[in-house]
């Protein structure tokens, strides 16, 4: 297996497969329906089983290959176009849940969405990936929650559902610029600015949009 620069120190063998795995899927290397065969990913990955097996209950949790009958292991037909849908609703929802919920927080829930946002310092600064990409989910679940509408919860929910969260954080650099963009929506939060919080979360889901798609972005971050 090639070494990916960039990737967070700290990953397992379990997290290097998995991030392998993603990668030649993205690719189209690993094309949908195509079935994976554990001697083949063994001799591609330079791996004992043990890991690639986690790797691949990871990849299954994040909906991108499926268990079928008598251990068969396929890549789930999930194309790009899937995914830019799913993010095309989350630009126009996420913010309208966040907007929403700046309006509502009372004392206690600022302390809890303070508290959430730290412990994603916390898991940014260990590096682990699925640590952050936990961490994370929380962090967005909240002001879904927090917005008042069982309907937003009800639909981000099921966007995240279809969303590969918990392996995409070993794209190369996503971790440290999450943080930062975390950062600055929670100004807004704290300024009480709803229409800047919006704003700014709309930055964060289409920046991450572009670095699970792979493309480049001329912005530096959000300011």
């Amino acid at each position: 297996m090639e070494e990916v620069v960039g990737v967070p120190k700290h990953l397992t063998k379990s997290e290097l497969a998995m991030l392998e795995l993603r990668e030649r899927m993205l690719r189209g290397e690993l094309a949908p329906g195509e079935r994976l065969r554990m001697k083949e990913l063994v001799a591609m990955l330079d791996m004992s089983p043990t890991p690639i097996r986690e790797a691949l209950r990871r990849l299954q949790a994040d909906g991108l290959v499926d268990f079928k009958a008598h251990h068969e292991i396929v890549v789930v037909e999930r194309s790009p176009v899937d995914i830019e849908e799913i993010y095309e609703l989350r630009t126009n929802l996420e913010p309208i849940s966040v907007a929403r919920a700046v309006g509502r927080l009372d004392e206690s829930s600022l302390q809890r969405i303070e508290k959430l946002h730290a412990e994603f310092g916390k898991a940014v600064e260990s590096g682990k990936g699925s640590v952050v990409a936990l961490a994370n989910r929380d962090w967005h679940e909240f002001f879904a929650q927090e917005s008042g509408s069982s309907y937003l919860v009800e639909f981000i929910d099921k966007l995240w559902a279809g969303l590969p969260w918990r392996s995409m954080w070993t794209i190369p650099g996503r971790i440290g610029d999450e943080g930062g963009q975390h950062e600055a929506v929670m100004e807004a939060v704290r300024l009480g600015d709803a229409d800047l919080a919006a704003e700014r979360m709309l930055f964060h889901i289409e920046d991450g949009r572009r670095r699970l798609m792979g493309e480049s972005s001329d912005s530096e971050g959000s300011e």
